[in-house]
């Protein structure tokens, strides 16, 4: 049965029915006019949903190359406000980027630290949850290889490039809208960089750390694979936690990376064993990083990689966005069969939490309360 939402009147519109945003291939919502071609200057076209979202994954086909433009979109709000994966293949220290665009200014707030092939086309999967963001080449490996937590943006539509030269169109129109994924890959390192740029597309707010380029190779020796734990411009410092090393010198990158921190006087964390331990570095690091507004949960999801945890964190960020007012217009644009679709996926899901039962118990109430107040 098609739901019909309660403040729609009659006659139903075309734009109020539901359609399937799950498994779906943007050929399809194309013909069902779901997805659009859109002209995202200054970059050229992409293919966009009609429709914003919250929690979900799009998987495409995309060419490793160089190009000045973004590969996929997610979360667009605005034009100021939205996120973007580019690769960089010729980069020596980072040949895939996850970005941040808030309020005009791009921060790098993940990177890979592996070598991709130049031209390769690679099936590329970004996916949301909550605060959570995930970066998959899905041929390579079954866990993300970019993991990331980011409270800014909550909602927005999703897009993928169709310029020739990184996907044709063809492949634009095989892209596909999937549900969130998980687990994570645990922590390996947790530690502060300093930050550096100016906010352009050019020269973006990104972690300075360690370095030791080769430039015959044009390679960077101590690259590593590494994503932002909810960084906010007005802290000088970025915590990120690190996931792997790089093919040349493996994990001692890691080591390198440590070191360089602590020769900084920043912090360097050991990864927590466990649940209770994570939740006690997050209220200790919280008194220093004051503006986080993504929780405990969050930070016990991202350093240890258990997929129990995202269902978590996913109840607390509705439940602040929505209960507790942080961003109160957060969802104003999701179809709202849409958002209690979502809700709906993620209490079934709460309910299978086998790891933190009593806290998913709580969570669940939580998301209930969302229901009941609405967005």
């Amino acid at each position: 049965m098609t739901y019909i939402p309660s403040a729609v009147t009659l006659p139903i519109k075309r734009s109020d029915l539901e359609y399937p945003t799950e498994d779906v291939y943007f050929v399809y919502l194309t013909l069902i006019e779901k997805v659009i071609d859109w002209n995202f200057l200054p970059y050229g076209n992409m293919l966009r949903t009609v429709d914003s979202f919250t929690d979900k994954a799009i998987q495409a086909r995309i060419r490793a190359a160089d190009y000045d433009a973004p590969n996929v979109v997610h979360r667009r709000y605005d034009s100021y406000n939205y996120y973007y994966i580019h690769f960089y293949v010729s980069n020596a220290s980072k040949d895939l980027i996850l970005v941040k665009h808030r309020a005009g200014f791009d921060t790098e707030i993940g990177s890979y630290g592996q070598d991709l092939q130049l031209n390769r086309v690679y099936i590329t999967r970004y996916s949301i949850s909550g605060s959570s963001h995930e970066v998959y080449l899905t041929e390579l490996q079954s866990t993300p290889c970019i993991s990331v937590t980011d409270s800014d943006i909550a909602s927005g539509f999703i897009a993928v490039n169709t310029f020739v030269e990184a996907a044709p169109v063809c492949e634009g129109m095989t892209a596909r809208l999937l549900a969130p994924s998980s687990p994570l890959l645990p922590a390996l390192a947790i530690i502060e960089a300093e930050i550096t740029g100016n906010g352009t597309k050019e020269d973006p707010f990104r972690p300075v750390l360690a370095q030791d380029i080769d430039t015959i190779r044009n390679i960077d020796k101590l690259v590593v694979t590494w994503g932002a734990f909810d960084h906010k411009p007005e802290h000088n410092t970025m915590l990120i936690t690190i996931t792997d090393g790089n093919p040349y010198t493996g994990e001692k990158a890691i080591q390198e990376q440590i070191e360089y921190a602590k020769s900084k006087t920043l912090k360097v964390l050991t990864p927590p064993k466990d649940y209770n331990e994570a939740i006690e570095q997050y209220r200790q690091l919280k008194q220093e990083f004051t503006e986080w507004i993504a929780g405990k949960d969050n930070y016990a999801y991202q350093t240890l990689g258990h997929e129990d945890f995202e269902k978590l964190q996913v109840a607390d960020t509705y439940y602040g966005n929505i209960i507790e007012g942080i961003k109160p217009n957060a969802y104003k644009n999701v179809p709202d069969w849409e958002m209690r679709r979502t809700l709906a996926m993620w209490k079934e899901r709460l309910k299978r939490v086998e790891v933190v039962k009593t806290e998913a118990e709580k969570h669940l109430k939580k998301l209930e309360e969302v229901e009941k107040k609405g967005w």
